[in-house]
């Protein structure tokens, strides 16, 4: 089982439309679980019916409800099970709440940094309790969709994945806050090689499975740009010749430092145009813009809709290629 994180701290990248059109594509040869780790919970919305996310955040089956026990200190995770949405898809609904974890995890960060074994327990729940919801559905691959932030929540992610994904808009501010990822991603892995050292220092035992820490840089995706006549408009198309040295100075280099290594691949995990038109229509039907039939989108939406089975299946065989080789090593 691999854990695919898709993260950056700067929003408006088309982060969360990315991941479930990815995932559902995946889902069509592999078993795949979604993770609603995003406090605003658009995964979730994607995903299910208002009527349904209600229902499950009134009894308690959503992420919060599994943390909340070791937020709370009152005892273990609860683990429940995730919600199908596909014949091999699944999802742990997010919530609001997960902001009350945000503000708990730093303490325990800081007690793992100094061995203490509260922290590790802390510091691990959302590892375990991933680890946990997809055995119970024997999912191939964990897709993670995390806020557009580097808060603790989305370390104490980062640092169980087996690889995460990089979505970029191609434009100044998508790519200058590529070297903050990376440095936050590099600061994470050696904090928690850090805490490592002092868990074997102190001898201390666990009863369950200690994050690797060492999650490797998948790759980027671009998107978000407008095509006239199959070519990237000019402005758009400027940045997104930008973006491999500005992935490969931001991310790459900063993860090597501390022993993370990207696949061989290019780092360019593919592009993906501007579905603006199809994504509402697709969010209203809890679909993938692909899943569309002819009386949701019309004419030359359906189209589009249907070109993009290729592009979001290519995309999700890339993906999964490379979280195998990480994970081969």
């Amino acid at each position: 089982m691999k854990i695919i994180s898709f993260f950056n701290h700067k929003g408006g990248v088309g982060k969360t439309t990315l991941v479930y059109n990815i995932g559902i594509a995946l889902a069509k040869n592999k078993r795949v679980l979604f993770i609603d780790a995003d406090a605003q919970a658009n995964l979730t919305s994607a995903a299910l019916p208002v009527a349904d996310v209600e229902t499950l955040f009134n009894s308690g089956r959503t992420i919060y409800s599994c943390l909340r026990p070791v937020v709370e200190g009152s005892g273990p995770l609860k683990v429940i099970r995730p919600v199908q949405v596909r014949d091999s898809a699944w999802i742990l609904p997010g919530d609001i709440r997960l902001s009350d974890y945000e503000e708990f995890a730093p303490t325990g960060w800081t007690e793992a940094l100094a061995g203490q074994p509260r922290g590790f327990q802390v510091s691990t729940a959302i590892y375990r309790l991933i680890r946990d919801i997809a055995s119970q559905v024997s999912a191939d691959y964990v897709f993670v969709d995390l806020g557009p932030n580097v808060g603790a929540l989305n370390r104490n992610v980062i640092i169980g994945s087996t690889g995460f994904v990089v979505p970029l808009a191609p434009d100044l501010f998508s790519l200058t806050a590529l070297p903050s990822v990376g440095k936050s991603v590099a600061n994470w892995i050696d904090e928690w090689g850090t805490a490592k050292r002092a868990a074997e220092r102190k001898d201390l035992s666990f009863d369950f499975e200690l994050p690797p820490g060492l999650p490797s840089p998948l790759g980027y995706v671009s998107q978000q740009f407008t095509v006239y006549r199959d070519q990237p408009a000019e402005a758009y198309k400027h940045w997104n010749e930008r973006m491999p040295a500005a992935y490969q100075s931001g991310i790459v280099e900063s993860l090597a430092r501390v022993g993370s290594l990207a696949p061989s691949s290019a780092a360019s995990i593919g592009e993906v145009s501007n579905l603006s038109s199809l994504v509402p229509i697709a969010q209203r039907t809890h679909k993938a813009v692909f899943e569309l039939n002819g009386s949701e989108a019309r004419g030359a939406h359906y189209t589009r809709a249907r070109n993009a089975v290729n592009l979001f299946s290519s995309l999700a065989d890339e993906i999964s290629s490379r979280a195998d080789e990480i994970a081969g090593r």
